[in-house]
């Protein structure tokens, strides 16, 4: 998985995950992604947002998709037999990024000493590690580069995937709290607390996680 600032090629896979009504079932905000015009503008405003908040912000997302074996197959017969050189070879090999979503570090509109955490998967997306990947990679740069004492997370009270998620990060449940207008469950981890867990392995604190009853 690669994170990156979003660009304006970025509007239709937004356009194509806010569609998606998987997608829009978990949603604590009313933004009409799902429309184009709506879409360019958000990217717009998040490259306007990227300069004026160096180091936050709302990420576009991307995974890795490598060649099939037939493929790969083909283009290292075609350089061994001499029909293609090195440079074309390498780039028939090498895998294509995908959109699968975004993540987001943001300081948080009624606390804004306070970074939030945030993610928004496409469904393909779904169950597997790319969650915890990028949830790792934004507490690592808002305890690292950004020298933050806390980070902060909200999510659905119904959904227990992300909550599962947070607390295998290493967030503990708050309670519930007001957020965009409606009410969240809301979690907090420290920076004390995000070293101690992440002394173990992904696989421990998975299983300390499913040890204890869900928050």
């Amino acid at each position: 998985m690669r994170i990156r600032q979003f660009r304006s090629r970025d509007a239709q896979a937004l356009v194509t995950m806010h569609r998606d009504p998987r997608v829009r079932a978990h949603l604590a905000d009313d933004a009409p992604l799902d429309e184009p015009r709506v879409a360019h503008r958000f990217i717009a405003h998040m490259q306007q947002f990227y300069l004026q908040y160096p180091g936050t912000g709302i990420w576009c997302a991307e995974r890795a998709q490598p060649p099939d074996s037939d493929t790969i197959a083909d283009a290292l017969r075609a350089h061994a037999e001499g029909d293609i050189d090195a440079l074309l070879l390498a780039k028939l090999v090498q895998p294509r990024w995908f959109f699968c979503g975004w993540f987001s570090l943001v300081h948080l509109e009624e606390d804004p000493q306070s970074l939030e955490i945030g993610a928004r998967l496409a469904p393909q997306a779904w169950g597997g590690r790319l969650a915890l990947d990028g949830g790792e990679w934004l507490l690592q740069h808002a305890f690292g580069a950004l020298l933050q004492t806390h980070v902060l997370g909200h999510c659905a009270p119904t959904n227990r995937s992300a909550a599962h998620c947070l607390q295998v990060l290493g967030f503990g449940c708050q309670g519930m709290a007001t957020y965009n207008g409606t009410q969240a469950r809301r979690y907090r981890l420290d920076q004390a607390q995000w070293q101690a867990w992440h002394t173990q392995s992904r696989r421990q604190r998975q299983r300390a996680v499913l040890s204890v009853s869900p928050a």
